[in-house]
């Protein structure tokens, strides 16, 4: 604590503090504030949903302004498209920082569904919050109370954020079509407090309430036309915005500087002197 007394990240004008949120795992990129749905998300542009990746490390590191904005876009493609995030996801990169890592992969397969308990879910994630659980009315979605239902028709990711995460999640069942929005109410609701997730080192966990991330994809199986049991192949754990802590520590292993690993994860921010050192003896 010593070594960084009396420093501060400040923003880009080196005025104002940044707010420097982070989360434990990467599955090698990360996202952005958008994936909380509100509305202040545009003031956080300085956290940029980067490959964590050590080419792009020295991309980002040998670049400035917007240059360094822009070296955030390398990588794959674009992962808001299920096809490019589906290809990512299912295959593992040795140049990320956190390849090594137990959460950087993992499998979630529920075998047999119990919509009771899905639908206790969403009950819950429109209790606490009513705009993120829309039920489809026509051609529209609206806030409506969840109606009791006892089969699933269908398990979809409609839309993905920055990054790749599950953004929109598509619910049809015999009693109306609901959307849920954000990726904390999808894994939320997608959890079901039993299965154990399997990490890439074979170990079991056990997830309580929410799913590691909301970097996945689904695959569902199917009776008829009911849904009953899906599987899930994702990566990361945590929301996926700003520093990923495992993927500091390892660029840390390898030598990179606390300014380098901030500069890397708040995009034009730097670490400012705000007090003498020698006022912490």
């Amino acid at each position: 604590m010593k070594a960084t007394y009396g420093q501060l990240l400040m923003r880009e004008d080196g005025l104002t503090p940044a707010e420097t949120y982070y989360y434990s795992t990467s599955w090698g990129y990360g996202s952005d504030a958008h994936v909380w749905k509100t509305g202040n998300a545009d003031q956080y542009d300085y956290i940029i949903p980067r490959h964590l990746n050590r080419q792009e490390m020295e991309l980002v590191l040998a670049a400035s302004g917007e240059t360094a904005a822009e070296a955030a876009e390398t990588g794959v493609g674009d992962l808001t498209r299920e096809d490019v995030f589906a290809a990512a996801i299912r295959t593992t990169n040795p140049g990320d920082f956190e390849a090594g890592e137990g959460w950087y992969r993992w499998s979630y397969t529920v075998t047999r569904l119990d919509p009771a308990i899905l639908l206790q879910q969403l009950e819950k994630r429109y209790e606490a919050n009513d705009q993120l659980v829309l039920t489809q009315d026509g051609e529209d979605y609206i806030s409506a109370p969840i109606r009791s239902f006892t089969e699933i028709y269908e398990l979809t990711v409609l839309t993905r954020g920055a990054g790749g995460v599950a953004d929109e999640l598509l619910i049809e069942t015999d009693r109306g079509t609901y959307k849920v929005i954000s990726e904390h109410n999808i894994r939320y609701v997608l959890c079901d407090g039993v299965t154990q997730v399997k990490r890439q080192d074979g170990t079991l966990v056990s997830m309580n309430s929410l799913l590691p991330s909301g970097f996945f994809i689904i695959e569902i199986a199917k009776e008829g036309e009911a849904v009953v049991g899906y599987s899930l192949t994702g990566g990361g754990f945590g929301h996926g915005v700003g520093m990923s802590q495992n993927g500091a520590r390892s660029m840390a292993a390898e030598g990179y500087s606390a300014r380098e690993i901030l500069q890397f994860f708040y995009a034009g921010c730097s670490v400012e002197e705000i007090y003498d050192d020698t006022e912490a003896d």
